[in-house]
């Protein structure tokens, strides 16, 4: 394309693209940058693929022992070997945002995770970095690019200046698998534009996309929101550092369509404990003071009677320990003994 040329495939070479969430946007978008020549990738993503997942993240099968952003990593490398691709293998959180974005060209976010997706546009509207934002819901997508040149810029809380916890994920409420497809995609293509400095970006704009009318909007933004990024930063009640963490879960049927693969412990209490096999290890949580890591190799999955408890602990265990191979799964015995 004589409108990129040798140049434009130098800057997309030079570009460190850093994608956060490597499920139905990201792992869509991450593989077409991949494949158009951009060279340096950061992949971030803690959770591993589940076969509920797979109607919409195309590229797992359901089987992986590793993390979303791993498996997805390793895909890329199989298609193209010659770009860097770095994986981050945890939650992002306020914890941790710093070490993870930094001297990127870019950022997309590509979660289905509310608290996330405010706490990457406040840290890049923050540090003046380019954002890429992409969500979907049941059929309909949206999209939009903040350059964050300025404190001035348009950005996300110029749209929603509150996150709504009321929205349901993909996970609760179920999403078209193409609507995926189409907005990863234009997240793509829209990273790419921006690097190549091509006409006809978002910026400034949202676009809204419906798959079942094929209704497309381009709405015009305006600056609406006068608060201070630095000051929710400062803010130690502020929901952020905890809310945005999505706690690893499996699935029932992943864990036992591959137990050998990891190490189950109920932390159930002694009336309400059940094992499924021999093997599981029993470690009530009112008697739990401090988990102390095993030195095996297997992930650890813990369980507990709806999956609530589990998630906590979980949480609390990555909050001292962000490299913990540690699972909830999903459900708890409920779900199992479906």
């Amino acid at each position: 394309m004589p409108d990129i040329g040798v140049t434009g495939q130098q800057k997309l070479t030079n570009a460190k693209v850093c994608i956060i969430g490597c499920g139905g946007l990201g792992s869509i978008a991450a593989p077409y940058l991949a494949g158009a020549g951009v060279g340096h990738l950061i992949l971030v993503d803690g959770d591993i693929p589940e076969l509920s997942n797979l109607h919409r993240q195309v590229f797992f099968t359901g089987a992986e022992k590793t993390t979303k952003a791993a498996a997805l990593a390793a895909h890329i490398s199989r298609t193209n070997p010659e770009i860097n691709v770095e994986v981050v293998s945890s939650m992002l959180s306020k914890k941790n945002i710093a070490t993870i974005i930094k001297d990127v060209t870019l950022v997309l976010e590509c979660t289905d995770d509310m608290m996330c997706k405010y706490l990457v546009n406040d840290w890049c509207h923050l540090n003046h970095i380019p954002l890429i934002y992409g969500a979907i819901f049941k059929y309909e997508g949206f999209l939009s690019l903040f350059n964050n040149v300025s404190y001035r810029s348009i950005q996300l809380r110029d749209i929603f200046p509150e996150p709504d916890l009321t929205v349901p994920s993909c996970s609760e409420v179920g999403v078209l698998n193409t609507i995926a497809g189409l907005i990863g995609l234009l997240q793509a293509n829209e990273a790419l534009k921006y690097i190549l400095q091509m006409e006809g970006s978002l910026l400034g704009y949202l676009l809204t996309y419906n798959a079942l009318s094929n209704e497309q909007l381009k709405l015009k933004l305006k600056k609406n929101w006068d608060g201070d990024i630095k000051q929710i930063f400062d803010i130690e009640t502020y929901r952020l550092p905890e809310d945005c963490e999505i706690v690893p879960e499996i699935e029932s049927q992943n864990l036992l369509n591959n137990r050998a693969d990891y190490h189950l412990i109920s932390i159930l209490e002694m009336d309400e404990h059940k094992s499924i096999d021999d093997e599981v290890q029993h470690l009530p949580l009112s008697q739990m003071d401090q988990f102390v890591r095993s030195k095996e190799d297997k992930p650890i999955v813990f369980y507990c009677m709806s999956g609530k408890r589990s998630i906590n602990l979980v949480k609390k265990i990555l909050k001292d320990d962000a490299s913990a191979n540690v699972y909830s799964l999903k459900g708890g015995l409920q779900e199992l003994s479906k």
